[in-house]
């Protein structure tokens, strides 16, 4: 780990004085341009490595240093010996570099050419050094992320989110345990392993390179096929694949989700899919249509559904066709795939009926942070068609950290190492091949389920954290005590309340004017003026907040001398016939409670998590089940009323005193 982060460090530096050359002196000011030139003396140093050319010829020119002269015209006669070789041609004979390639550079441009040169040699060196161990990182992933990465920010459909090199190497670990354990003889024939959104081929030569380090002869009979709208990701993805040492390859450029027949070819045959697709371009229904139906078996009604889909709801239903059966598909997805209803929510149920859920991971925010984005996402990994008997568990994991933030240094999001990768403590728990439902780990959060019980209810991993676990757990040991769902001991109003016309005169109550327990900002409430109307509450209700639970705000709504509505973030609750509405305030406020709260949220960041109105009718809460603990919590009510009382009536009465009432 150590050596991978002082790699990175190096590449790091090595970049910003590079970007800083370039700047200054204002070369080549497109940032693709400047990738372009990058990746192709990263060829010629390939080449060079590989005895394919003179490697004499590179190593004169760093040994003579930035004064040397004829760096460019050196540099260009290799490059013009390179774009002949195979290695660099496609299929039908023409240069993965384009039409007429040649290096872009002046004749005067000695200095900046040996700058590049020595900028891409040192990276390559380490990755040469690296590349089959463990340790081995993805320098043309990192390339990309630090010269094009803001280009692509304002085209969502061509958006390359760059997958950080710490979730690749655990998927693709993740990947080749089980598929080594289901089959010990997986490798000894041919095996195919597709990414059809590739973009620099991260996914594909990690795997390659994780089973060369584990038998490199099987690793020739790896049949490895990506595929990329933009060329330039297919030069990449080659490039990358040549970095890792593969020499059985073959990346297109085409678009996955429709026209691609050479794709179509493939339905039903691969044997493993590992994958980042591009996330939030709507496709219009209409195009869907236009393909055949064996390409989207799951959404091929796609027009009666919606005028467009979320592209990456489509390339869950396109990798499925293309899975044999026994199949599986490992695939980045945002968290509302997982979690949201509407054509998500019918994709997820369809799913159901052809695949087997075998894990969802959450992912921290920070995961795409270098991109420029921090929308929560997820690990989906499912398997096709497996009969109903051997459907057994799955995984269901939530990640705080990758070993790394995401700061700003002269401008760009720079990845800086710090705290703990726990992507990796939990390989080694699901490498553990217990099949033992229950909590595997509590940090990060790891817990067994059975595949069927999660496929029928929440996917989203957080729902079934080993808190909640726990809490449920002590709530079921712990005597004198009988754990009841919340949705039996009081109404949801919530939806009723949104029918009833608001009272001339009404303040509405904002989450924001609950600040713990019984304090309520007063001051705020009555000057709020709501931009849109709120749901009619009275006294005695209960209020929770749906939004952000992990800042509590519960309230029983007092008797105030003016009528009162409240902010839709809140759920309107109402004490069954006999129940204290300040016991149950009193009981969701407990740690046993919020712990199951908190983890039955989801959202699309931190500051976005709510939990859904049938999560929380679910909550389990303890209710005193013999005469000794109902005694006793009744005179515990009594004080908590009591105190809750004096606490509002005072507060109500300060803001009076300063005239703000």
């Amino acid at each position: 780990m150590e050596a991978k982060r002082e790699a990175h460090e190096i590449l790091y530096k090595s970049l910003s004085e590079l970007r800083e050359h370039l700047h200054s002196t204002g070369r080549i000011d497109d940032s693709n341009a400047k990738l372009d030139e990058l990746v192709k003396i990263l060829a010629v140093c390939i080449a060079c490595n590989r005895g394919w050319l003179r490697k004499a010829t590179l190593d004169d020119l760093l040994s003579v240093g930035e004064s040397n002269g004829d760096t460019v015209r050196e540099l260009k006669k290799l490059f013009r010996e390179c774009v002949k070789l195979e290695q660099f041609q496609n299929h039908d004979g023409s240069s993965i570099f384009g039409v007429s390639p040649a290096l872009n550079l002046q004749d005067s441009d000695n200095e900046f050419a040996f700058l590049l040169l020595a900028t891409v040699y040192t990276s390559l060196s380490r990755a040469s050094a690296n590349g089959s161990s463990p340790s081995a990182f993805d320098v043309v992933n990192e390339a990309f992320g630090h010269f094009v990465r803001d280009n692509f920010r304002s085209n969502i459909e061509d958006a390359q989110y760059m997958t950080p090199i710490e979730v690749v190497e655990f998927i693709c670990g993740w990947a080749l345990h089980d598929v080594s354990k289901d089959n010990p003889r997986a490798f000894d024939t041919e095996f195919s392993v597709l990414d059809p959104s590739c973009g620099v081929g991260s996914f594909l030569a990690a795997f390659y390179a994780a089973v060369s380090r584990r038998d490199s002869a099987k690793a020739g009979n790896l049949r490895v096929i990506g595929v990329d709208k933009v060329d330039r990701m297919v030069r990449l993805s080659r490039i990358n694949m040549m970095l890792f040492g593969s020499a059985q390859y073959d990346i297109q450029q085409g678009n996955s989700l429709m026209g691609n027949q050479d794709l179509d070819r493939l339905n039903g045959s691969v044997d493993l899919i590992l994958t980042n697709p591009p996330f939030g371009a709507r496709i219009p229904t209409d195009k869907i249509s236009d393909e055949p139906k064996d390409n989207y078996a799951l959404l091929n009604d796609a027009d009666s559904l919606a005028a467009a889909i979320d592209s990456e709801l489509l390339f869950v239903d396109r990798d499925i066709s293309l899975l044999k059966d026994g199949g599986r598909l490992f695939i980045v997805l945002p968290d509302s795939t997982i979690s949201s209803r509407g054509v998500a929510e019918t994709l997820r149920k369809r799913l159901a009926g052809v695949a087997v859920l075998r894990g969802v991971v959450d992912l921290p925010s920070v995961t795409f942070a270098q991109a420029g984005t921090r929308t929560r996402t997820s690990i989906l990994y499912v398997q096709k068609r497996i009969s109903k008997r051997k459907r057994g568990t799955a995984v269901m994991a939530a990640v705080g950290s990758l070993g790394f933030q995401v700061s700003m240094r002269k401008g760009v999001p720079v990845k800086k190492y710090e705290g703990e990768n726990e992507l990796e403590p939990l390989l080694e728990q699901i490498r553990k091949r217990s099949m033992r439902k229950g909590v595997l780990s509590e940090s990060p959060s790891c817990v067994r389920v059975s595949s069927a019980e999660a496929m029928s209810g929440s996917w989203t991993a957080s729902h079934y954290s080993a808190r909640r676990i726990g809490a449920e757990e002590e709530l079921h040991s712990t005597r004198g005590y009988r754990p009841l769902e919340l949705r039996e001991l009081v109404n949801f109003e919530t939806r009723d309340r949104r029918r009833l016309k608001e009272e001339e005169g009404s303040k509405c109550i904002s989450v924001l004017h609950i600040i713990g327990d019984g304090f309520i900002d007063f001051s705020g409430l009555l000057n709020y003026e709501p931009k849109t109307s709120g749901n009619v509450c009275f006294s005695g209700d209960i209020l929770i907040s749906k939004i952000n639970p992990r800042i509590p705000r519960v309230l029983v709504v007092p008797e105030f001398d003016f009528p009162t509505t409240c902010s839709t973030e809140f759920e309107i609750l109402t004490p069954k016939d006999g129940i204290d509405p300040y016991w149950v305030a009193y009981m969701l406020l407990e740690d046993v409670v919020q712990d199951q709260i908190q983890s039955l949220t989801s959202g699309t960041s931190s500051s976005h998590n709510r939990i859904k109105t049938q999560e929380l009718e679910t909550v389990k809460i303890p209710v005193p089940s013999t005469e000794k603990r109902k005694s006793a919590e009744t005179r515990t009510v009594q004080e908590y009323r009591q105190a809750i009382s004096r606490i509002v009536a005072s507060s109500y009465e300060i803001v009076k005193i300063r005239g703000v009432a």
